[in-house]
């Protein structure tokens, strides 16, 4: 799991999930894709509440976020705001660490593979 800080001050949580990895609420779930999933986490928030990963915010496929699928308006890294939530300003991703949060999945990622 990758900690970061927002420009704002506001940590979170990168974690990277693969295929035949548990995610989801309570990790029920199973994911079954070869697509590995990026989810993200609010640290700040009450961890006895929601955790030791934090706050659930949201989860996207890697392959979105580097705009090597068909539905993503292009790279993360290649600049800009990565809005994880759009009701909640203070979880949008300043473009430094939304490009550090997909360089880590993607090196992460590379690492899964080649083992």
């Amino acid at each position: 799991m990758l900690a970061l800080i927002s420009e704002s001050g506001r940590q979170f949580n990168v974690r990277l999930v693969r295929k035949g990895e548990r995610y989801g609420l309570n990790d029920c779930l199973t994911h079954e894709k070869d697509q590995p999933m990026v989810e993200f986490y609010d640290a700040s928030q009450d961890s006895a509440k929601f955790g030791a990963r934090g706050q659930f915010i949201s989860r996207y496929y890697l392959d979105t976020l580097t705009g090597a699928d068909r539905f993503s308006r292009g790279d993360v890294r290649d600049g800009g705001r990565l809005c994880l939530h759009g009701a909640i300003p203070a979880w949008d991703l300043d473009g430094p660490a939304a490009a550090m949060a997909v360089n880590w999945a993607v090196a992460e990622n590379e690492k899964g593979v080649q083992s």
